[in-house]
């Protein structure tokens, strides 16, 4: 039987680790399931990913210190959702193979290792499609003629009629409206996809930097 826990959160962009946002959420979902389930939570544990091979256990410095906590107290590892831990299906296998016990909150304390697996590989299998989604909306916009990395605006579609510069604003919209939707699948929030946007170079209908609320305009407009 569960008696004490390790929480342990984390957050994908060092924007995010800022706001504290993602990390209030992670933790009082934590909070509330150990208080339902009557498990004493010994402390919580959080961590920002810093890039590429995050899903390595050198890379994580934050679970490593968590994983040796849990160890020591006879503890469990505690996270909200299981792609906390990760998104690759072998990573999660080695931290079963750790002997160090771990709950999803939101699959609940009875999830097995077989439910562990499903829901590892679908989510791999949801990080690979956001991906592949991506970098398809990036060539679209490409071949559209909209540029990435400069400050190139669309003087031609700003000279021509109000209906051409709708059909215009519609097309471009539904393209990039793919990107955002993937990030807001993450649980991103406008402000932070207009940063990830931003970070991949890609330009408003105008040329300009994307902010919450040309983010929201997009959104609004698939509605």
């Amino acid at each position: 039987m569960v008696k004490k826990a390790i929480g342990y959160v984390r957050v994908s962009t060092s924007e995010q680790g800022r706001s504290g946002l993602g990390l209030k959420v992670q933790e009082s979902d934590i909070k509330e399931f150990c208080k339902n389930e009557g498990i004493e939570l010994i402390k919580i544990l959080s961590e920002v990913e810093s890039g590429k091979g995050f899903d390595a256990l050198e890379k994580r410095p934050v679970l490593s210190q968590a994983l040796n906590c849990a160890k020591k107290e006879s503890a469990y590892i505690i996270v909200n959702k299981l792609d906390r831990l990760g998104r690759d299906v072998a990573f999660i296998s080695s931290l079963m193979a750790n002997k160090t016990p771990f709950i999803a909150a939101q699959l609940g304390r009875d999830a097995d290792p077989f439910m562990l697996h499903l829901y590892a590989a679908l989510s791999e299998k949801e990080r690979e499609l956001i991906s592949t989604r991506t970098k398809a909306a990036l060539q679209i916009l490409k071949a559209r003629g909209v540029q990435l990395g400069n400050q190139t605006n669309l003087n031609e579609a700003r000279l021509k009629s109000n209906a051409i510069n709708k059909k215009l604003a519609s097309d471009f919209a539904r393209t990039v409206s793919d990107i955002i939707d993937g990030y807001r699948i993450k649980g991103l929030s406008m402000g932070n996809v207009a940063n990830e946007l931003n970070k991949l170079g890609v330009k408003t209908r105008r040329g300009g930097k994307w902010h919450a609320s040309t983010v929201k305009n997009i959104i609004d407009r698939q509605k």
